[in-house]
């Protein structure tokens, strides 16, 4: 495969050099955020492309090869070599990694700071789904990216664990034609045991009745209504159709509504004919 890609990286790389230090060093910030934009939004989609095209051909990935991969594979704008196509414009190897569930892979650069794991981390993943099919991933590439990942921890002085979670992480679905760049924020999450759905609903409805709970006892009407009725049904806390009652006469009272203090009314008339009062 012959993938000419335009990498606007270089471009950015230069403008450091055509400014003086005075200059520099007021527009770093600027400078540096233009590199991460044309990391992310230009370079490192491009070699993903370029990874995707190849694995048309071969159905492999060149995960142990990769920096040679780019290297084969990559041109710059004009032709020119000013750079070493494996490596950043910040001087770091890209690196390549596996995601069997969304089916596809991820280009990863280690950012401004040189440095893995850390907050400016790169990636873009590319969903192969769209391309080759589902099950483009196989356990095989699996336990080949695994492999390369601990080599990988090995040289930075990281734990295993770390590298390969990252190398097989799974950020937001990419599709063909609308896959997207994934900053370290939004990776964080993969090197930590996500909550299920259930847990994460549970956390929330815990989070509602505790304010309700100190609305209610401030004295507003709205949440002495709306806890009195989780006490009836039984939503979030345990049934207690004695505090029920109690919330529904304090809502009747403090209601600054017509409305709600009707609704509070029903509610508690209906209540007591269910306690036989």
């Amino acid at each position: 495969m012959n993938a000419l890609l335009k990498l606007l990286p270089v471009a950015a790389a230069g403008l450091v050099a055509a400014v003086n230090s005075d200059a520099l060093k007021k527009n770093l910030d600027i400078i540096s955020k233009v590199q991460v934009a044309a990391a992310s939004g230009v370079e490192l989609p491009g070699i993903a492309e370029a990874v995707a095209q190849d694995f048309i051909e071969t159905k492999d990935l060149p995960l142990e090869n990769f920096g040679a991969f780019l290297k084969e594979n990559l041109r710059e704008k004009g032709g020119k070599d000013t750079r070493d196509k494996s490596k950043d414009q910040w001087g770091t190897e890209f690196r390549l990694g596996v995601d069997a569930a969304r089916n596809g892979f991820s280009v990863r650069s280690a950012g401004p700071d040189k440095t893995w794991q850390s907050e400016d981390d790169l990636a873009f993943f590319y969903s192969l789904t769209g391309v080759v099919g589902k099950g483009a991933i196989t356990p095989q590439l699996v336990a080949r990216a695994q492999a390369m990942a601990a080599r990988q921890a090995a040289t930075d002085g990281r734990s295993a664990s770390a590298s390969v979670s990252v190398s097989t992480m799974t950020g937001p679905q990419g599709t063909l034609g609308s896959n997207a760049p994934l900053t370290k924020s939004s990776l964080a999450s993969t090197t930590k045991p996500k909550a299920t759905s259930a847990q994460t609903a549970e956390e929330t409805k815990r989070k509602v009745v505790d304010a309700q709970i100190k609305r209610a006892a401030s004295g507003e009407a709205q949440a002495q209504y709306d806890l009195a009725n989780r006490y009836i049904t039984e939503d979030g806390v345990l049934k207690d159709y004695t505090e029920a009652k109690r919330l529904l006469e304090q809502a009747v009272k403090n209601a600054d509504s017509q409305t709600l203090r009707d609704k509070a009314q029903t509610q508690l008339d209906k209540l007591n004919k269910v306690l036989g009062q």
